[in-house]
């Protein structure tokens, strides 16, 4: 593997293909073998009544600069172990939800682990956490990650499907990381047997 840029966040490599060309991809500076990368976390909050997600509305320069989508649609998530070098998927879970919401989990559940982003893209591995707040509190002022997070807001975990196909795709991506955890998010809440 070589190495043929790095920064602070991320080194552009390349490795032999299975045909032996160059293949080219990213890997976040951050990353150990073994353990993911990033976590993804699904915020659930109950307000009156009802499960509701939390929703961060961001601007991401990828996307805006490629003329993709004004805006993105995320969940609260973070790099593993960038700053505690002995930071774990959970507590990270937790560090995030409380720095980009600004609210505190009730219950925590640790989803799936080892998932790639864009395995051709990245070696990049999240894992998915979803958390149950049962009242949305904002215990810390949330962060705005250098402006990127320019909004937060809720979407009841009944109309999320209406809320979805809803969306002006030129207005808005949503991040594949968010459906999947969308789906691990409704999943919980039957599991835990909490009406949606």
């Amino acid at each position: 593997m070589n190495i043929i840029s790095h920064t602070k966040f991320l080194d552009f490599k390349s490795a032999p293909s299975p045909n032996n060309s160059p293949w080219y991809y990213v890997k976040r500076t951050n990353d150990k073998q073994g353990s993911d990368s990033a976590v993804v976390i699904c915020p659930i909050v109950k307000i009156d009544g009802d499960y509701n997600f939390l929703f961060l509305k961001t601007v991401r320069p990828p996307i805006t600069a490629e003329n993709k989508a004004k805006y993105c649609l995320e969940f609260p998530a973070g790099l593993i172990a960038d700053i505690d070098k002995d930071e774990d998927i959970l507590s990270c879970a937790k560090k995030e939800l409380m720095e980009e919401a600004g609210l505190e989990a009730d219950k925590i559940f640790l989803e799936l682990q080892n998932c790639s982003t864009s395995s051709g893209l990245s070696s990049e591995t999240i894992g998915f956490v979803t958390t149950i707040i049962e009242e949305a509190k904002i215990i810390n002022k949330p962060v705005s990650d250098g402006g990127i997070i320019v909004d937060r807001f809720y979407v009841k975990t009944s109309e999320i499907y209406q809320f979805l196909s809803s969306l002006n795709n030129s207005e808005y991506s949503i991040a594949t990381a968010t459906i999947s955890a969308i789906y691990l998010g409704l999943n919980r809440l039957n599991l835990s047997n909490l009406k949606y």
